[in-house]
């Protein structure tokens, strides 16, 4: 069943994992490759392309729908000021790492879509950025991936045992509070 599944649909889940935020699914198709269950080429194709064309569109979006997307981009006030300091202190570059910082990949796009960043020069740095960035994850899950699944059974075995221990040390925490009140 597994193995049908991996044939007929991960390279799909993996192109739409891809447009999202994907350091898991790279990770883990990392460890596919390890394991002889997935082509490094197909891979890294499947995944640069998802991302590039995800990428691109957010910031085509930002562009195309300036008015809506400031408006959108002022609930993000915060992220926003850490992005343009960014910009402010790497230039163009930013374009090549935006998608390594946690949390800033949607809203940098689309700034950069509305500040009227060049185009031409958004898909040359987009594509550097991309393969950067498939690469990187892809490496890290095929060379770390089997300690991940490890660390993961490790916890799974255990889980009822962390949780009763997590559960006594707060029923101590209540008692001592409640001896102080």
């Amino acid at each position: 069943m597994i193995d049908f599944f991996i044939a007929h649909f991960s390279y799909p889940i993996l192109f739409a994992w891809s447009f999202l935020e994907g350091e898991i699914g790279l990770t883990l198709a990392g460890y596919m490759i390890e394991q002889g269950k997935f082509d490094l080429t197909k891979v890294l194709l499947i995944t640069m392309s998802g991302a590039f064309i995800s990428d691109t569109v957010l910031f085509l979006s930002g562009r195309l729908f300036k008015s809506k997307t400031e408006m959108l981009l002022k609930n993000y006030e915060h992220k926003m000021q850490k992005v343009e300091s960014w910009f402010l202190r790497f230039g163009s570059w930013i374009v090549v790492f935006e998608r390594f910082i946690y949390g800033t990949h949607i809203p940098a796009l689309l700034m950069l879509g509305v500040s009227g960043f060049n185009f031409w020069k958004f898909l040359l740095l987009e594509i550097i950025g991309v393969a950067l960035w498939s690469v990187t994850f892809t490496t890290l899950g095929y060379y770390f991936g089997q300690t991940v699944i490890d660390a993961l059974t490790f916890v799974q075995r255990h889980l009822t045992i962390a949780l009763l221990a997590m559960l006594f040390f707060y029923v101590i925490y209540l008692l001592q509070k409640e001896e102080e009140a």
